[in-house]
């Protein structure tokens, strides 16, 4: 059984989980409302996480009503992440009332913004994922029916931004907001990698052959989608950053397995890179282009070096009809895993992008994919 930290720790325990940049947003959220609403300011919230595998999020706040019309509250994250700029940082909501019922939701000062196409939000919004975005506004209709504009801010957000790759992405100016499910595991603590083994030992145990190895949340989510009735949660191991680790443990078990994830991350193993931790790796952009670049046109080429992220990539790709060049990029990938490996049988590898969408497969992934109804 996992439990939440209550507490900053410096090390990470077994089991052990924190909360997303996006879970402390909405929390910082919801107390602001609760007190400009007209209720006693909270000492701390509760959140519903998107899924409902974990119990509720309780994190403490601090309110403060800054006038009739405006409240503001803010909540200090704890890490539980390795390496995490965001660790013990400030992030504060300002709300205030609108006279319609729309969710307005903005950045402020330490909240980079979009400057490049290929993120999941258009050029000029705040760097407020869509996931964090959807919690804020579910604890804003948990309150009230009003319209409510909400700024998100984190005083020392653009200098905790220099240590992350945003600058890279396009994102300037400060951090992102993130989070899929609102949780964040410690995905480069020891305690990660005992997840991991106690998963396989299940599988093996029980003689599993379709084991699917992901990085994370959005990849194992694609999987239930696009293969439902043939692949349950109990198939899916996720690697976090670990990919190495998994892919050696899994092979020295003896288990087959499909790798299955974002390209984004799978295709930081052409240069090498099975720790996948930012601070372990960089993006994969180059290495994508330099496998796929011999037969496209330049004005192609010039489109996809422009791409901050390998997911923009694969979207010039898709938008003009390139798909194949996606494939090309997985039967690489394949090449890398079984090096890595030593293995003598293609590993399956199926590609999907941030919508959930299979975008893309080597061949024994696309032989998989048909044998499992796709």
């Amino acid at each position: 059984m996992t439990e939440p930290i209550s507490s900053k720790e410096s090390e990470c325990r077994p089991g052990r989980y924190g909360y997303t940049t996006g879970t402390y947003a909405a929390a910082a959220t919801k107390g602001a409302l609760t007190l400009l609403l007209g209720a006693e300011a909270p000492g701390e919230v509760s959140l519903t996480l998107p899924g409902n595998d974990y119990p509720p999020a309780t994190i403490p706040v601090t309110t403060q009503k800054t006038d009739a019309t405006t409240a503001r509250c803010s909540v200090v994250k704890v890490s539980v992440e390795d390496n995490d700029a965001t660790d013990n940082m400030k992030i504060i909501a300002t709300v205030s009332l609108r006279g319609d019922s729309d969710i307005i939701i903005d950045g402020g000062v330490g909240i980079g913004r979009i400057t490049k196409p290929g993120l999941q939000l258009e050029i000029g919004q705040a760097a407020i994922n869509p996931a964090p975005r959807k919690m804020i506004k579910a604890v804003v209709r948990e309150l009230t029916d009003r319209g409510v504009d909400i700024t998100i801010s984190a005083p020392h957000g653009a200098e905790a931004a220099e240590a992350t790759y945003n600058s890279r992405l396009g994102i300037l100016g400060g951090i992102s907001i993130i989070g899929t499910t609102g949780i964040m595991r410690a995905k480069s603590a020891e305690s990660f990698k005992d997840t991991i083994r106690a998963q396989l030992t299940f599988c093996r145990k029980n003689n599993f052959t379709n084991i699917i190895i992901t990085p994370g949340n959005i990849s194992e989510e694609a999987m239930l989608t696009q293969f439902a009735g043939k692949v349950t949660k109990d198939h899916i191991i996720q690697s976090g950053d670990h990919l190495g680790f998994t892919l050696k443990l899994a092979k020295k078990a003896g288990l087959p397995f499909v790798l299955a994830g974002h390209p984004g991350k799978l295709a930081k193993t052409l240069n090498k890179d099975f720790q996948t931790h930012y601070s372990n790796s960089g993006p994969a952009n180059e290495a994508v282009i330099n496998l796929i670049k011999e037969g496209l046109q330049d004005d192609i080429i010039e489109e996809l070096q422009s791409s901050p992220t390998v997911e923009g990539i694969t979207t010039v790709l898709l938008r003009n009809g390139l798909s194949p060049f996606i494939g090309k990029v997985a039967e690489k990938i394949a090449e890398e895993v079984g090096k890595y490996l030593g293995a003598s049988a293609e590993i399956p590898i199926i590609l999907f992008n941030m919508d959930k969408e299979l975008i893309g497969a080597s061949g024994a992934g696309r032989e998989w994919a048909k044998d499992n109804g796709r």
